[in-house]
């Protein structure tokens, strides 16, 4: 596709809403603002049925309103609305947070880099902290495959330009994404099997796997609202699913050289273990054992949406 036919391609933003009515009403209203012209909005109500099809229209008139009765987690739900979009003629999919606003013309910088060599099927925004615009919440998703550690590049960082021509990024969050239509296909979205969290980083990894690239647009804004997004990462249920998708991301990614396999589980469930001790002494130990289902339920093979 040349770089004229992606500055108009046509795209489809989606947008996962679980009790998140207001978050996601502040996004919709950034995606009102959009300066791309050819944009398609899908809204997957994950749990609930908090909206309308005429208000979601109200933000974007071509919008998708699509409730379902269960949480199908972050993975399952994105590729709900990835199907509806590739449905409908989407050369793109940009998955948006709910709890993330996008600058007016960040989906045009983030094809502008789509549509320019190399040409990445993957790409990702920078992303800034709501409550601090000009702070980093992250450029890029660093992953070190013989270690198992997962950074968030530049994460609290004042902005200063100093990512700006960051290039060769091995992974980029899940909160701005963009995806080609061909990744799309080929990689078939989201593995649901994570259900949630991680889900990002495999994808960036199976596309780099197949030959996709992954980059960055730095001058793509989004800010993301870190109050909700913290708490939420202290939960029983965001640390049930990070250690056991931590464990499975490299078990299915990592390297393979003796060393690294043997230690690297250990290093996985103590990283956890140590975020878990963090927060709330009250709740602590509820924490500790959600760390301990997530190992055991990982050795189980169980995957999806793991006990409530």
């Amino acid at each position: 596709m040349s770089d004229v036919a992606v500055a108009s391609a046509r795209v489809a933003a989606v947008v996962i809403n679980w009790h998140g009515r207001r978050q996601t009403i502040e996004c919709l209203r950034s995606l009102a603002a959009i300066t791309h012209h050819n944009l398609r909005v899908i809204l997957i109500d994950n749990g609930g049925s908090e909206f309308t099809v005429a208000e979601v229209r109200g933000f974007n008139a071509e919008a998708v309103y699509i409730p379902s009765t269960v949480n199908l987690g972050f993975a399952a739900g994105a590729n709900l609305g990835m199907r509806e979009a590739l449905a409908g003629g989407a050369q793109f999919v940009w998955f948006l947070n709910n709890d993330a606003v996008a600058d007016t013309p960040a989906l045009s910088e983030l094809l502008a880099v789509a549509g320019a060599p190399p040409h990445p099927a993957v790409v990702g925004a920078k992303i800034l902290q709501q409550q601090d615009p000009q702070r980093i919440d992250s450029i890029a998703l660093g992953v070190d495959l013989r270690t198992g550690r997962l950074y968030l590049t530049g994460h609290d960082e004042i902005d200063a330009g100093q990512y700006d021509g960051i290039d060769g990024v091995t992974a980029v969050t899940g909160c701005a994404m963009l995806l080609s239509r061909a990744a799309c296909e080929r990689l078939c979205g989201f593995d649901e099997r994570y259900f949630a969290y991680l889900e990002d980083a495999d994808l960036c990894l199976r596309a780099r796997a197949a030959g996709f690239g992954v980059a960055v647009a730095p001058r793509a804004r989004v800010l993301h609202d870190r109050t909700p997004a913290t708490a939420q990462r202290q939960s029983v249920s965001s640390l049930y699913y990070t250690t056991r998708n931590h464990l499975r991301l490299m078990r299915d990614h990592g390297t393979t050289d003796a060393v690294a396999r043997c230690l690297r589980p250990g290093a996985i469930v103590g990283l956890n273990l140590a975020y878990a001790l963090r927060g709330a002494p009250g709740t602590r130990a509820a924490r500790l054992r959600a760390v301990l289902r997530g190992v055991r339920d990982y050795r189980r093979g169980v995957t999806g949406a793991g006990p409530h």
